[in-house]
């Protein structure tokens, strides 16, 4: 038989009514790029834009060689009060839901859908697969669906933008962004532009406008500060970062972790007011702290024949360069990568210029060694490194 009547003869084979047999969700790959179904089987989940999914996962048979590579990670279902993401099916239709109950991506199925089984969600909530139901030749038929979210879900949008897609953020790399997630009021945005280039007091007098527009503006209370300092108004300046150190943007640990490292402050490291504010004798409060509370520079040191020197550097407008290098008896090689990056509370993820164009996703996961912080990042299946940070 041809066509779609492929799987009503498989289901007269098995013999007898009852549930048909179907492959069993059996974990995701360690780097979060793969699921993996059965024993044997690893499936690319469907890719996320705008909320939704299409198509069929594409999965293939691997061999034992294959599977031992992938370091499977199996987690329990997502249930009760304490699941992150939810599953709901209605005639055709698939939806997965965060914690808040925000739609996260609808996929259409081939068949109506019976009834979602179970829901399981990826350590660092890069992937969701979805068991799920169908009726096929009276018979009721288990499926599995992977979807890829993007690193925090985001459904796979750009780096340095919201996940929501709401527009730009504070620190892209533009600095206009309200830390909320929504388009900067063009009027705030001409006050920010004309206040970068003043100097001196008049510096202080139109960060102060920017502060009348937008007074969350985290931007703003970190340029006037910096104004002060170089004025040498530290007691003003310190002031300045306090308050930003209140802020309840986002985006302030980005400015307060940028004073770390401003020539600006210089003069202030030792005052006990600068370091409270920017929080330089206190242990890292969020992922950002941890990947750039150190300058931003991560290294894998390099041992000769063994495994290559890698060098990370990132930076606040979201770029980043990656420098490798590698040496083996006489034998050396280097090259230099780079391009842009995202984040959630665990992980990063890299986007990598191709040399012919296009790009390619690398996922690091933030980590601990004892007391330091790790970061694993996996480029390729031939290449993976774990980094710690370097003090700047």
């Amino acid at each position: 038989m041809k066509g779609a009547g492929w799987w009503i003869v498989a289901a007269m084979v098995a013999g007898g009514a009852g549930v048909a047999a179907a492959d069993t969700f059996g974990g995701f790959a360690g780097n979060e790029k793969t699921y993996v179904l059965g024993r044997e089987k690893v499936c690319e989940p469907l890719k996320v834009a705008a909320g939704a999914a299409k198509g069929v996962p594409a999965c293939k048979v691997a061999g034992t060689d294959v599977m031992a590579t992938l370091s499977l990670k199996s987690p329990p279902p997502e249930r009760g009060s304490e699941a992150q993401v939810k599953a709901t099916a209605k005639g055709q239709t698939i939806t997965v839901v965060g914690r808040s109950g925000e739609a996260i991506v609808t996929w259409q199925s081939f068949d109506p859908v019976a009834s979602v089984v179970d829901v399981w969600r990826s350590q660092y909530g890069r992937i969701v697969a979805v068991e799920y139901t169908v009726r096929r030749a009276g018979r009721e038929v288990h499926e599995v669906v992977g979807f890829d979210l993007g690193v925090g879900g985001g459904g796979g949008g750009k780096a340095g933008q919201s996940d929501t897609g709401g527009g730009t953020t504070a620190g892209t790399g533009t600095g206009t962004g309200t830390g909320t997630g929504k388009e900067i009021d063009p009027v705030v945005k001409k006050a920010i532009d004309k206040a970068r280039k003043a100097k001196g007091k008049a510096a202080v007098a139109a960060w102060a406008k920017v502060l009348e527009l937008d007074p969350e503006s985290s931007e703003a209370r970190y340029r006037r500060a910096a104004a002060f300092a170089g004025m040498k108004k530290h007691a003003d300046a310190v002031a300045a970062l306090q308050n930003l150190a209140q802020s309840k943007r986002a985006d302030a640990i980005e400015w307060l972790v940028e004073a770390r490292f401003d020539k600006s402050f210089v003069k202030l490291v030792g005052d006990a007011g600068f370091r409270d504010a920017v929080g330089y004798d206190r242990p890292a409060g969020s992922a950002y702290e941890r990947l750039m509370g150190l300058g931003g520079q991560w290294e894998q040191s390099l041992t000769p024949c063994d495994r290559p020197e890698m060098k990370l550097v990132f930076k606040r407008d979201r770029t980043f360069r990656l420098g490798f290098r590698s040496t083996c008896e006489g034998m050396r090689e280097s090259f230099t990568m780079k391009g842009t990056w995202s984040m959630t509370d665990v992980a990063v993820e890299l986007l990598l210029k191709k040399p012919g164009g296009g790009h390619d996703r690398a996922p690091c996961l933030l980590g601990t060694d004892g007391d330091e912080d790790t970061l694993t990042c996996h480029l390729d299946a031939d290449l993976s490194f774990e980094a710690r940070p370097v003090r700047r």
